[in-house]
């Protein structure tokens, strides 16, 4: 009985999905927001060669503007060296922060089968607040540590 009084709390109601506080929110799982806008793509997918493409999605929700990455990819195709993570600096970049959200492709809870895919899946990144004095981008780093970016949102 009380493990399935564990699991029922783990599981976020609708009313705290709903409701997100701008840098309060830095982390949330974005599949499981209420969006009053997109979420949408401003950039991409990138192609990174082979099996891989990239982007950067958009979302507005309680008024306040979030994004993250996400890596597209065919499942079986060494997904697990690729990493997707995103960048927040101020529009200045005085102020940066690198490498938010960083997950491997196929990160256990944060990976997704693409719908109408048959071996396709996507790993995505947590949200993060960009605020109006900030900017933010998503990246892609291959095996070998080259990393790929969009261009700043």
């Amino acid at each position: 009985m009380l493990s399935s009084l564990t699991l029922a709390l783990a599981v976020p109601t609708s009313a705290q999905a709903a409701s997100c506080d701008n840098f309060g929110c830095d982390g949330h799982d974005p599949n499981v927001q209420t969006w009053q806008t997109g979420p949408v793509s401003p950039y991409g997918p990138y192609d990174l060669g082979g099996s891989f493409e990239y982007e950067m999605r958009w979302g507005k929700t309680d008024g306040d503007q979030y994004s993250w990455g996400r890596l597209w990819y065919i499942s079986g195709s060494d997904e697990q060296k690729w990493t997707v993570y995103v960048q927040r600096c101020t529009k200045s970049h005085s102020t940066c922060y690198w490498r938010l959200g960083e997950k491997k492709g196929g990160a256990s809870g944060w990976t997704s089968k693409v719908p109408g895919g048959t071996n396709y899946y996507y790993t995505r990144t947590p949200m993060y607040y960009n605020p109006s004095g900030y900017e933010m981008r998503a990246c892609a780093e291959d095996p070998s540590g080259n990393e790929s970016c969009t261009p700043w949102y």
